[in-house]
């Protein structure tokens, strides 16, 4: 009987282990989305030749990651009974994009958009935008919009006006060069003793009021929030009322953190609806970052934020414990390094060269603040990243404090490699020469291709072009040498644009630009390929999350965009014309249009139902 009972239990037990054996793993539960007849550009080549890999017509998601991808009827296979299938209709899928150095959290105080939408009207904050006109105009519109805004708030309440630098950047220049003339302290505490004023020049430059300044003393009793321990001296013994970095987020809107929050989601939504569902960025103040932690315990974020620190404490001992921190958090809002406050600056070697004046000065050079926080940083084991720069002077400062604070800490070549220290923007660096030492050092480089077809705001192409030689705008993104060299670089816009995102592309392959038609840098010039994998591949080692975000793999986040166009063959000069219809994050849809909605019997979502 006993011997019955074991032969029994095995059978049964053998029988129940070859059923489990034959199960389908992809059935275990079925997929929440498939889609299906399109043209799935999944990019899982992230090598630096021009492929994006696989094409695919069909892929299924599920518990937010992508299950499998394929063909139409393998696809369709795996769908159960609450399955949502979307026909594309032969439209083409690319993963999201991931710009490796934005400021969403600015752009929500620049661009109107996303406050408009949770403010209304003027109950909370008096805010006005001034409308895309001829600078002088606008600075005549500004006089006429503050006594307006000044005759309908009320005692105490803030009122921000922000100018414009105008659709294509064209006014930034003279912006930036007049806004502190044309727009001063005096001339706001006038007219405006009994309100906190901010007056926005275009970017992250304010001019604010008495009334302001006592305000942010309030929250910030050392100034660190204005910038430098130097600057604070210097403005505290003359305040001009200018402050460089952003600060509404901590002042403005002190005690409202469900507002800001909502500022913040929407912000990020005009950016989904433009294909962009990842950030590199430094969230600038502690009530960004407060407000970013909210939402994503609530499971509100739209996008994913990769934060890098930069703050007014660059205490070894402080930055150590960061250091425990780096490529923690969660799936929306994790830590991938720190910048200096005190970033990298415009100082090229073309000035010393060629005799012509320097663009800027250094930051990095020895015995310098800058090159201080940018020591303590390496010496507490930190990745540099996030971090703005531009001439390749200071970079050759920064691949000195590499070696140099690297070695004192006992890191080998491959663990320096590992770190992925990157530096931002390379609006005139990394020059040729600095290219293999890059290379040896592991590095990344995030490249502003808005530098290609702005004109005077920030040195670029132009102004290469005109100060030094039109052969060193081959200086500016030189992106093309960066690929051929094996040297990963990723993409940002960096300004409060996101209308632009397919321009910014167009523009890093054509490389002219668009006021003077010229073409600066041809040599530099890449393929929508090579563009694309900028954005999304390359761009998923920058944050650090390559093995779950940057290309349409079994097992990656299902972060997507449906295109109205074939980004993959369209005319070059069409790609400023395409437009996003709908965008996934972690299988969630966060931006559908409205008449691709009612195709696909979904609701609109996102900024497009504003």
């Amino acid at each position: 009987m006993k011997l019955r009972i074991l032969l029994s239990t095995a059978f049964l037990s053998f029988a129940i282990f070859s059923w489990g054996q034959s199960i389908n793993p992809k059935l275990v539960s079925y997929p929440d989305y498939i889609l299906y007849n399109g043209k799935i550009v999944t990019v899982d080549d992230a090598s630096f030749q021009s492929n994006v890999g696989t094409i695919v017509q069909a892929l299924a998601i599920r518990d937010r990651r992508i299950l499998d991808r394929g063909t139409n009827a393998g696809m369709q296979a795996l769908a159960g009974p609450n399955t949502k299938k979307i026909d594309l209709k032969g439209r083409t899928v690319l993963p999201s994009f991931i710009l490796t150095h934005e400021h969403p959290t600015d752009w929500a105080f620049q661009e109107p958009k996303a406050m408009q939408h949770v403010l209304p009207n003027d109950d909370v904050i008096v805010h006005r935008w001034l409308k895309s006109a001829p600078l002088d105009q606008q600075f005549a519109e500004f006089k006429t919009v503050l006594k307006e805004a000044l005759g309908k708030a009320r005692p105490g309440q803030w009122i921000l006006i922000a100018f414009t630098w105008g659709p294509n950047m064209e006014w930034s220049a003279a912006l930036d060069r007049d806004f502190g003339k044309l727009v001063t302290k005096a001339d706001l505490d006038s007219v405006a003793p009994n309100n906190p004023v901010i007056v926005k020049n275009g970017l992250v430059r304010s001019m604010v009021n008495t009334r302001a300044i006592e305000a942010i003393k309030e929250v910030h009793p050392g100034l660190a929030v204005i910038g430098s321990p130097e600057y604070v001296k210097k403005w505290e013994q003359n305040p001009d009322g200018i402050v460089n970095r952003p600060f509404e987020s901590n002042v403005m809107l002190r005690g409202k953190m469900p507002i800001l929050e909502q500022i913040l989601k929407a912000e990020m939504e005009t950016w989904t609806a433009n294909g962009v569902t990842g950030f590199g960025s430094s969230t600038y103040t502690f009530s960004n970052l407060q407000a970013l932690g909210n939402l994503d315990r609530r499971g509100e974020m739209p996008a994913r934020f990769a934060w890098g620190y930069r703050g007014s404490d660059y205490n070894l001992e402080w930055l150590r414990y960061l250091q425990g921190m780096e490529n923690r958090g969660t799936d929306y809002l994790w830590l991938i390094g720190a910048q200096p406050l005190l970033t990298g600056g415009y100082c090229t070697t073309l000035a010393e060269k060629l005799g012509k004046p320097d663009l800027g000065p250094c930051v990095f050079a020895p015995g310098m603040e800058g090159r201080k926080m940018l020591d303590n940083i390496i010496a507490a084991g930190m990745r540099i990243a996030t971090m703005h720069s531009w001439g390749d002077k200071d970079i050759d400062y920064l691949m000195d404090a590499i070696e140099e604070g690297s070695a004192k800490i006992g890191l080998t070549p491959d663990q320096i490699r590992a770190k992925r220290h990157a530096f931002d923007h390379g609006g005139g660096a990394p020059r040729p020469d600095q290219i293999p030492r890059m290379k040896k050092l592991g590095m990344m480089a995030s490249q502003i291709n808005t530098a290609l077809w702005e004109d005077e705001s920030h040195p670029g192409t132009l102004v290469y072009a005109q100060r030094f030689g039109l052969e060193y705008a081959n200086w500016v993104v030189p992106r093309k040498s960066l690929t051929d060299a094996g040297i990963m670089s990723t993409q940002e816009i960096d300004r409060p644009f996101p209308e632009k995102m397919f321009y910014t592309i167009e523009v890093g392959m054509t490389r002219e630009h668009p006021r003077t038609k010229q073409v600066y840098g041809a040599a530099e010039r890449t393929d929508r390929i090579i563009q694309l994998k900028s954005l999304t591949t390359w761009a998923g080692h920058y944050v650090l999350r390559e093995k779950e975000l940057g290309s349409l793999e079994a097992g990656k986040f299902a972060d997507l965009i449906v295109l109205d166009r074939d980004y993959m063959t369209i005319p070059v000069a069409d790609m400023r014309n395409v437009k996003v219809l709908m965008t996934m994050v972690g299988g969630q849809v966060v931006h559908l249009t409205k008449d691709l909605g009612k195709e696909f019997g979904l609701p609109a979502v996102g900024a497009t139902t504003w």
